[in-house]
């Protein structure tokens, strides 16, 4: 199968292999601490997002017994925006690689949550269900909307 490498003006979308339709995304819209909707949540209670020059940080925490177990920072390895024109980015995905698990995060930034689907899988022989769970949250401190 051949990649499309030019679509026609008139076609709406740019051509690949030409600088003038790469552009950086805007990461103003993600940051911040997002807490678990549902406190009764087993899963990952909050997020904690932060910008780094061009690089998206993501650092997950899950339910603990006492208190919330941190999993550590990891960089999203992709940044998507909400559409083929925006420049506001309004996605991510991220792993997380632990000794008896991997997990992919794919979060998004919908009418102000983030929806964050996590996919784990077991490599440590237990014999354990993959398994997917899709959470939403809401920011822990709202942002200030401007006049």
């Amino acid at each position: 199968m051949e990649l499309v490498k030019h679509v026609s003006a008139q076609g709406g979308m740019p051509d690949p292999s030409s600088s003038q339709g790469r552009h950086t995304l805007q990461l103003d819209g993600l940051p911040g601490t997002w807490l678990n909707t549902n406190r009764d949540n087993h899963g990952i209670v909050k997020v904690v997002i932060a910008v780094q020059g061009s690089r998206l940080l993501v650092r997950a925490f899950g339910a603990g017994e006492s208190e919330p177990c941190d999993w550590g920072q990891v960089e999203a390895d992709q940044i998507y925006a909400g559409s083929i024109s925006s420049q506001a980015a309004a996605g991510f995905t991220a792993w997380y690689d632990f000794d008896f698990s991997r997990i992919h995060l794919q979060a998004n930034w919908n009418q102000g949550l983030l929806v964050l689907a996590s996919f784990t899988s077991f490599k440590d022989g237990s014999r354990r269900s993959n398994y997917f769970a899709r959470e939403f949250f809401r920011r822990a401190v709202p942002r200030q909307e401007e006049n």
